[in-house]
C-alpha cells in the first residue's frame, strides 16, 4: 500500500473535561480489524512513540485501522497524571472501542507496551467487550515489583542529588495518605499507584477468541526468557489462554533516552497479522 493510501485521524473522546487523545493510522479502505494502542507509563510512553508510530504505519499498510489512545492525564489528553486512575484509563479503552465498532462494526485486537501491555490483559479479562486478539510488547508481570521499580527512581533521585533520603515503603505511606508525589519529572497520586500494584494474571481466563502474542526481548537470539516471564506465560495457558512466545533482539527503547529502531520487533510483529 502507498503511503497516499494511509491517512492520519486525530480526534479528542470522552466528556468534557475529561476528554483523552487519540490518533488512528489507517488504511483508505475499509480495515480488516482495529487495533487499539494502549502505551506504557510515563517517560517510557515518549521514549517509545516513534516505535510505535512506525509499526502503526506498518499495520495500516497491511490493511488495518490502528488507534494509539493517550490514557487521561497523559500525553496530549486533558487532566493531569495524579488525577488518573486504572478505572478511568479502562473506560478510555471501552469508550474507543465503542466508538470504533459503531463507525465500523470489525474484529478487535487489543496492542499494549510494557505497563499497557499488562492494562490490556486486564481489560479482556473484566470487559464484556469482545477481544479477537491481543499482542503483548515486552509485558510488565508483576503490578507490585513494577510499581517499586517506579518508585526506587525517586530514591535514586534524591540520593543523586543529596536530599533527603527516602525509602520505597516511606514513599508509599505518603501516597497511601492522600499525597502527590514526585518521580522522573511526573506528579503521581496513590489511587493510580494502588491500582497498577494490584493489577494480578490471576483468573485471567478467557481472555480473547483469538491468540495472545507475546513478544518478549532477549539480548541474543535463542537466549532463555527470565523465569518471571515464563510464569506468567504458563499461568495464562494454564486458565485456558492460546499464548504465542516471540523473542526479539535488539534496544530497549523504553529504557533509553535517544531514538533507536528495533527491526526485528517491528518484522516479528508485523507477520503475525498478515
Amino acid at each position: 500500500m502507498k503511503s497516499k493510501d494511509i491517512q492520519t485521524l486525530p480526534r479528542f473522546m470522552g466528556a468534557e473535561g475529561e476528554q483523552y487523545f487519540t490518533l488512528q493510522i489507517r488504511c483508505s479502505a475499509t480495515p480488516r480489524a482495529h487495533i487499539v494502542y494502549l502505551p506504557p507509563f510515563g517517560e517510557e510512553m515518549n521514549r517509545c512513540r516513534a516505535l510505535v508510530a512506525e509499526q502503526a504505519r506498518n499495520f495500516a499498510a497491511a490493511g488495518y485501522a490502528c488507534t494509539l489512545i493517550d490514557f487521561y492525564g497523559t500525553g496530549d489528553s486533558q487532566g493531569e497524571l495524579y488525577d488518573a486512575s486504572l478505572r478511568i484509563w479502562q473506560e478510555n479503552i471501552r469508550l474507543t472501542i465503542e466508538a470504533l465498532k459503531r463507525e465500523e462494526d470489525l474484529p478487535v485486537i487489543l496492542w499494549g507496551l510494557r505497563l499497557g501491555a499488562f492494562v490490556a490483559l486486564d481489560f479482556a479479562a473484566k470487559s464484556a467487550i469482545a477481544i479477537d486478539g491481543i499482542l503483548l510488547w515486552q509485558p510488565v508481570v508483576s503490578g507490585g515489583r513494577y510499581v517499586t521499580q517506579i518508585l526506587r527512581q525517586r530514591v535514586a533521585a534524591l540520593a543523586g542529588k543529596n536530599l533527603a533520603p527516602e525509602t520505597t515503603a516511606q514513599i508509599r505511606e505518603r501516597l497511601a495518605a492522600g499525597e502527590r508525589v514526585e518521580i522522573s519529572g511526573y506528579t503521581v497520586g496513590g489511587a493510580l499507584m494502588a491500582e497498577i500494584e494490584s493489577l494480578s494474571l490471576a483468573d485471567m481466563t478467557a481472555l480473547c477468541s483469538g491468540k495472545i502474542h507475546w513478544l518478549e526481548n532477549v539480548s541474543e537470539e535463542g537466549e532463555a526468557l527470565t523465569g518471571a516471564t515464563l510464569k506468567a506465560i504458563e499461568q495464562l495457558k494454564s486458565v485456558g489462554n492460546d499464548v504465542l512466545v516471540h523473542p526479539f533482539t535488539g534496544p530497549q527503547v523504553w529504557q533509553l533516552h535517544k531514538r533507536d529502531s528495533v527491526p526485528d520487533l517491528i518484522s516479528i510483529t508485523s507477520s503475525l497479522l498478515r
